[in-house]
């Protein structure tokens, strides 16, 4: 059952940032995620920022590509993706993944969050980022409250960080399932599917 709710969260995320919802994790995908960003705060980037944006997150995609493919490809599917998370949990290389993939993580979304490059994240940069990757809108609020550790009413990297490390370290069922919304919605019966036919 512990991998099985892993594999979950993981997923979940997967299909977070599958924003053009084609199955598949690609330099696209991250193009888009910036391109909704510049849209919501037209007024909000300089160009050579938006340049910024874009090369950080393909950097650290591409990170992720040479863990999924071996550098074969410019794509991740899902069982890609799940194979990823199974390796990770089979080996010693656990804890150095998760670690380097929190890190990456946390570099990404704050580069995204953090609009004003205050070097903090509000709840309106927060909630425009859910918006963005499309995510449940009625867990906004509840998750900047958890995040928000010390209660100053901003997110550091630090709790960002821990939040997310938690995350994708834990494969407890229910610990912060307000980080990226209720991934309990996707079915026990699905994720038995996907470690099936990686098997």
């Amino acid at each position: 059952m512990q991998l099985k709710d892993t594999i979950k969260k993981w997923v979940f995320f997967f299909y977070a940032l599958d924003v053009n919802r084609d199955g598949v994790l690609e330099p696209a995908d991250m193009d888009e995620i910036i391109d909704r960003l510049v849209a919501a705060k037209p007024d909000q980037f300089t160009d050579s920022e938006i340049n910024h944006l874009r090369y950080v997150t393909l950097k650290n995609f591409d990170k992720l590509l040479i863990e999924a493919t071996n550098g074969k490809g410019r794509r991740i599917n899902i069982l890609e993706w799940v194979n990823i998370i199974k390796r990770s949990n089979d080996t010693e290389k656990e804890s150095y993944f998760i670690r380097w993939f929190s890190v990456s993580a946390v570099r990404f979304l704050f580069d995204l969050f953090d609009q004003n490059r205050d070097g903090v994240i509000d709840f309106d940069e927060f909630e425009s980022l859910y918006r963005i990757l499309g995510l449940n809108r009625a867990n906004i609020i509840f998750a900047f409250k958890q995040l928000d550790v010390n209660k100053d009413g901003v997110l550091s990297k630090t709790e960002l960080y821990d939040a997310i490390n938690n995350y994708f370290s834990s494969s407890n069922a229910t610990i912060e399932i307000y980080t990226f919304g209720q991934y309990k919605s996707l079915s026990h019966d699905y994720i038995d599917k996907l470690i099936t036919v990686l098997n």
